[in-house]
């Protein structure tokens, strides 16, 4: 058996309508993750009902077009702030993630603030064009934030 074999790679969905976009990020992050691409709210959600307990984490557009949904309604679902009888139909099984690292970007620096993204449950807020070092970072930081979120929610073991 191969060493690719048996290690796997952490598997990130990127929420991105934009197929240049999605695609450079893959060539990018490949050699670190796997990426899973959704291009609108509706595949998203599919796809975090479907793969939301393997997921490292999820990179979030906010702008997402020819969707009900935009990245920060998905967010907002994805932390459970959003009433279920509240979304479309088809996203009302949409499990909540309180610990999944979510990474907010956008090209729209203007019209969203960092402290607000935030505030709806992301964990990083990037701008694009995307600074890869700092979406390695903030991928890197989101980790440790689950696990620590995971660790605190466990209930303690007594010493033996």
């Amino acid at each position: 058996m191969s060493e690719r074999a048996t290690t796997t790679k952490p598997l990130v969905l990127y929420v991105e309508d934009d197929a240049d976009t999605f695609k450079l990020a893959q060539l990018r992050l490949e050699g670190r993750y796997e990426l899973v691409n959704a291009t609108s709210d509706r595949q998203a959600c599919e796809l975090l009902t479907r793969r939301g307990s393997e997921l490292f984490a999820v990179l979030m557009d906010i702008e997402l077009q020819g969707s009900q949904l935009d990245g920060l309604s998905l967010v907002k679902a994805i932390r459970g702030l959003t009433p279920r009888n509240a979304l479309p139909a088809w996203a009302q099984a949409l499990p909540v993630l309180p610990h999944l690292p979510i990474i907010v970007m956008t090209a729209y620096v203007t019209r969203y603030s960092e402290s607000d993204v935030k505030a709806l449950g992301a964990n990083h807020f990037l701008t694009k064009p995307i600074d890869f070092m700092r979406l390695n970072l903030a991928l890197a930081q989101a980790n440790i934030q689950s696990v620590m979120a995971r660790l605190a929610t466990q209930p303690s073991r007594p010493r033996s």
